[in-house]
């Protein structure tokens, strides 16, 4: 009995060695391009008074 588990658990590791690395590659080659690969969205300051984020005295 001892044999077979030890057999079992071998064979579970060795798959698992194999199809982590297999999965974490594929989703890696199969996401959207990075963001320097896109356009550039102008981000513009809001217009109008202030927001309260700064007070002078």
């Amino acid at each position: 009995m001892k044999r077979a588990h030890r057999t079992a658990h071998a064979r579970i590791w060795t798959v698992l060695v194999v199809l982590l690395p297999l999965a974490f590659f594929t989703v890696l080659a199969l996401r959207q391009s990075p963001p320097a690969d896109r356009p550039a969205v102008l981000i513009e300051a809001p217009t109008g008074g202030t927001s309260g984020t700064e007070t002078t005295q």
